[in-house]
């Protein structure tokens, strides 16, 4: 039942929480501390309680970085390298502080001391959980080339889904989860067949990057603004996007070649004219 709650509790952190408010409130205990010392004139005490209360803090900063990185990554299948290991930093450095903190400023003995900054350390692993340690898998992949081109594809694909977020209107979120869609699949088409990945590299550098600008610049701007004619010329250039997403699609599936010269320049062409690039 614990191991149940706690995995549950994982999930339900790296989902929905993004700042690790405990060990900021928990800070908040040694800056008080401070306070008091400094009220009672005793410099030294005040000075360790003021580097605990900045170590529990700078702690807490890191887990709430390490939650936010731990997040991004599981939204990832392709990662080139993963992120540094903030959570078990924040949880050794809250160990740290905590007995110093203890020992120092509660006045407790030295094994009581260890004993509350092993609980500290050990409580924040549970409740927070450590750093991913999954590899990402390139499949059949191996030159490092292709592999930096289908994570940075998908990194695109993730920022599109991010601003599809910000668009309120069904009809054009439609169309970009469609787009989505196709594009996830040619990535994986890819990686099921490598040898592809050259043909697809325009597709993947030129057509995708400059789909996911145009959204994320509209997702951006859109609502300061109530422009009908903004919002119907976004929607046509979807439409074209969808159109040529779903036909290269279908020429790599059919082992054709891309052909993207005129489509890009079609796209670039009609966001300059309809005011969305």
């Amino acid at each position: 039942m614990p191991v149940k709650y706690r995995e549950k509790a994982q999930k339900s952190i790296v989902k929905f929480q993004s700042t690790a408010w405990l060990l900021y409130l928990f800070s908040v205990l040694f800056l008080m501390a401070a306070f008091s010392q400094l009220i009672q004139g005793h410099l030294l005490p005040f000075l360790v309680s003021g580097g605990v209360f900045f170590g529990t803090l700078l702690s807490a900063t890191w887990m709430s970085k390490g939650l936010r990185n731990k997040y991004h990554y599981r939204q990832r299948k392709f990662v080139i390298s993963k992120p540094f290991p903030l959570m078990m930093l924040a949880s050794l450095t809250l160990g740290a502080c905590s007995v110093v903190g203890s020992l120092f400023v509660g006045g407790f003995g030295l094994f009581e001391s260890i004993a509350y900054g092993l609980g500290a350390a050990i409580g924040s692993v549970l409740w927070y959980g450590l750093d991913e340690v999954a590899s990402a898998s390139f499949g059949a992949v191996k030159d490092q080339d292709s592999k930096e081109i289908l994570a940075l594809s998908e990194q695109s694909i993730v920022n599109i889904e991010q601003s599809t977020k910000h668009i309120a209107n069904r009809e054009l979120s439609d169309y970009l989860n469609k787009i989505v869609k196709t594009s996830r699949d040619v990535v994986n088409t890819l990686v099921n067949h490598p040898e592809k990945i050259p043909q697809a590299r325009r597709f993947l550098h030129s057509y995708l990057g400059a789909t996911e600008s145009v959204i994320k610049r509209y997702a951006d701007t859109h609502t300061l603004v109530e422009d009908a004619k903004l919002e119907q010329n976004f929607k046509q250039v979807l439409q074209n996007i969808d159109q040529v997403f779903n036909e290269q699609s279908q020429k790599l599936l059919q082992n054709q070649v891309f052909d993207l010269d005129v489509d890009i320049e079609v796209l670039n062409t009609l966001m300059e004219k309809q005011g969305i690039n």
